[in-house]
């Protein structure tokens, strides 16, 4: 009497498509948020054709197409039970899994990758919010800087009074029209007085009551200073009309609530995602329990 034990094989899209679809979402989420790569060239393209962008739904469209590719990679290549009863004795031909079956394990497959990038987005969401608690405050002694882009200074970030020249000719508007809400931001570069102004280092938020059209005023401005916090739009668009715009560049913003929305925009979106995907998950749960109950076995042996 012989004896044989037969490992258990994970299959391979048990564990390449959840760590791929987390991999994809990092890396795409990096690229909008930074504005680089695949998603600015797409985003350049739709303000060249149409003059709008859509950053969700450009997301969403790489991710939806590069996620599924580990499929291509983990189909099996299924034997005949003739093929196979004659290539093994007939001791050892082991029963061939029944349609049903095949279709529980498949159904177990999706539910898992649904929970994973649930899971992934609810973390993305909650790393924004954290990021959040990173940014600077207005707490503390204040800055005296001049908006300088030659001085080999580097600010603080946190409570700054920028002194220099407001080049209102030269404001950028910012709109996002979000699922329940539309904002307006608008930015302005500012300079050293007498200084080069197509050398750029310091944006400054304006208010709604500051004026468009005014030529360069010298004025002071309060608020806080942050590295890199332009948007990446901005960002080229300032190169594209041809400032010398420094790669480490600085935003003056007016308030905390400006400097915050962006990292609330990310979080409430990857809380959406994440809750509709988890509704997508809690279907899939229900007909794989329908499946279950159509074989006829318990969904303890199931699971297992």
């Amino acid at each position: 009497m012989r004896v044989r034990f037969r490992s258990v094989r994970q299959h391979p899209s048990q564990v390449l498509l959840p760590l791929w679809i987390v991999l994809v979402v990092a890396f795409f989420t990096w690229q909008a948020g930074t504005y680089r790569g695949l998603i600015a060239l797409l985003a350049e393209w739709q303000f060249n054709e149409f003059g709008v962008y859509h950053p969700l739904l450009t997301f969403l469209l790489f991710v939806l197409v590069l996620a599924p590719l580990p499929f291509l990679f983990t189909r099996r290549h299924r034997k005949s039970p003739a093929a196979s009863s004659a290539a093994v004795p007939a001791s050892d031909v082991v029963p061939v899994r029944s349609d049903l079956s095949r279709a529980i394990g498949e159904a177990t497959r999706f539910l898992n990758v649904l929970l994973v990038a649930a899971v992934g987005c609810l973390a993305a969401a909650l790393l924004a919010c954290g990021m959040i608690l990173m940014l600077p405050t207005a707490a503390g002694p204040i800055q005296r800087i001049s908006a300088s882009a030659t001085l080999p200074e580097t600010p603080s970030q946190g409570l700054t009074e920028l002194r220099g020249a407001i080049l209102y000719t030269r404001t950028s508007a910012f709109d996002e029209d979000l699922w329940l809400t539309r904002r307006n931001i608008r930015f302005a570069p500012m300079v050293d007085a007498g200084a080069d102004p197509s050398a750029v280092r310091y944006f400054i938020e304006l208010s709604p009551t500051d004026g468009s059209q005014r030529a360069e005023t010298i004025s002071p401005r309060q608020g806080i200073l942050v590295k890199d916090a332009l948007p990446g739009e901005l960002f080229r668009l300032y190169r594209y009309a041809g400032f010398r715009v420094t790669p480490t560049h600085y935003v003056l913003f007016r308030s905390a609530a400006t400097m915050r929305w962006p990292y609330w925009v990310w979080a409430s979106e990857f809380a959406v995602g994440a809750f509709l995907i988890a509704l997508g998950a809690l279907v899939q749960w229900f007909r794989r329990r329908r499946l279950i109950a159509r074989d006829g076995r318990p969904v303890a042996e199931a699971d297992a």
